[in-house]
């Protein structure tokens, strides 16, 4: 699979792709491998910016004091969030903690 295939592929692909990888009993070639590691990398430091420039915005326009109170809030107002911290944090496969975080993002995604 190559970085564009994998780059522009939706969720669901995604993370089937992602799981795929994570397995170390699966067989991909090196090249495979490397597009896998660009692609999440390239995608990391996209939400990494883009967190960064959200957090500037916050603290420009109410401060340091009011943009941590509301991450603070923002951390902790989550059952859903809270709940799968303590699945994850429990696991010790690393293929079943990357399947229990896409389930987590999928029950974060659903409309309450």
């Amino acid at each position: 699979m190559s970085y564009e295939d994998l780059h522009y592929v939706n969720s669901k692909e995604f993370r089937n792709a992602i799981e795929y990888f994570v397995d170390k009993n699966n067989e991909y070639s090196k090249e495979e491998l490397y597009n896998v590691f660009i692609t999440i990398t390239r995608r990391y430091l996209d939400e990494v910016i883009s967190a960064r420039q959200l957090e500037k915005l916050f603290v420009k326009n109410y401060g340091e004091d009011a943009t941590n109170e509301f991450y603070e809030a923002v951390a902790n107002s989550s059952e859903t969030l809270s709940e799968g911290d303590i699945n994850t944090a429990s696991q010790k496969d690393l293929r079943t903690l990357i399947s229990a975080q896409f389930d987590l993002i999928e029950e974060l995604n659903k409309k309450d």
